[in-house]
């Protein structure tokens, strides 16, 4: 099976291109630069890829890719529910299904945080309007090497002391293995209910941010005197955008992260069995640990 990928600034998406491939897999994938794309990589890539603003997609010849059967799409902006953010979004899928449609491909996957599960109609009637067979995939946060949720509790855990608010302590969320998402982007495509349906996924076990923090230096992959000490919310911002120069993008994300309440019960499950391993076994796997 031809596959295409797009949304490389995604992490999920970034890994998908290395770790998707297989004997039944072949990976195409669209990238603004190739060799901003390079610096990023810590894994073997035998994608092929093609150079293209996905803005301005009208003015760009199509390269000589064989057929496509499937498309994956990793949301392009940071957060849908910006208004500017959502007519870029917009424009970009449009033209990708556009795009796929010129290699004679219908099956689209979009893949989307759950953070953004309010603000996803106007992408689902574009889905509608344009014929595709289309599934969209909420998910939570992926874990592994270098993603959001790594680089972050690795930069909080090592320092000698870490802030923390009622509010983001007692919520839980449920990370999924990177590996264990890209091998269930895969299998999803061999079941035909899924087609025009929404789908939530999250890992198999729900942690707070202080047990992952636990974990990580269990591992032996942080400091282990850490102090988790209590401040009101708006210091513990501060603290984490300004003394620990988070992105803003990235501190955003993680803020909406642990804010998620609900446990995703994974209803999909009941048509394609699937099993998530535990985050210890992410970790150990991705680092080699």
């Amino acid at each position: 099976m031809n596959v295409v990928i797009s949304g490389l600034n995604n992490y999920a998406g970034l890994r998908s291109v290395g770790l998707m491939e297989d004997e039944n897999f072949r990976v195409f994938a669209i990238v603004r630069s190739l060799a901003l794309l390079q610096k990023r990589l810590f894994e073997p890539i035998n994608a092929e890829f093609l150079e293209m603003d996905l803005l301005q997609y009208g003015s760009v010849s199509g390269p000589g890719w064989p057929d496509i059967q499937a498309a994956y799409y990793f949301t392009q902006v940071p957060t849908l529910s910006d208004p500017v953010g959502m007519k870029v979004e917009l424009l970009c899928l449009g033209n990708f299904i556009q795009f796929i449609r010129s290699f004679g491909c219908n099956r689209l996957v979009y893949v989307v945080r759950l953070m953004d599960k309010i603000f996803i109609e106007p992408i689902v009637m574009l889905l509608k309007e344009s014929g595709v067979k289309y599934t969209v995939v909420l998910k939570h946060s992926v874990i592994g090497r270098d993603s959001l949720i790594d680089r972050v509790v690795k930069k909080v855990c090592n320092h000698r002391f870490f802030p923390y608010s009622n509010g983001s302590i007692k919520r839980f969320f449920q990370p999924l293995g990177v590996r264990d998402f890209i091998n269930w982007l895969k299998r999803l495509l061999e079941v035909e209910v899924f087609q025009g349906r929404i789908l939530e996924v999250g890992g198999a076990e729900a942690l707070s941010f202080q047990e992952l923090s636990q974990l990580y230096r269990r591992l032996g992959m942080v400091r282990e005197d850490t102090r988790f000490f209590r401040l009101p919310g708006q210091m513990t911002d501060f603290f984490y955008s300004r003394r620990l120069g988070m992105d803003k993008s990235d501190f955003e994300e993680m803020n909406n992260m642990v804010a998620i309440d609900d446990i995703t019960e994974n209803v999909w499950s009941a048509d394609m069995p699937f099993v998530f391993g535990s985050v210890e076994d992410v970790l150990r796997s991705d680092y080699n640990l």
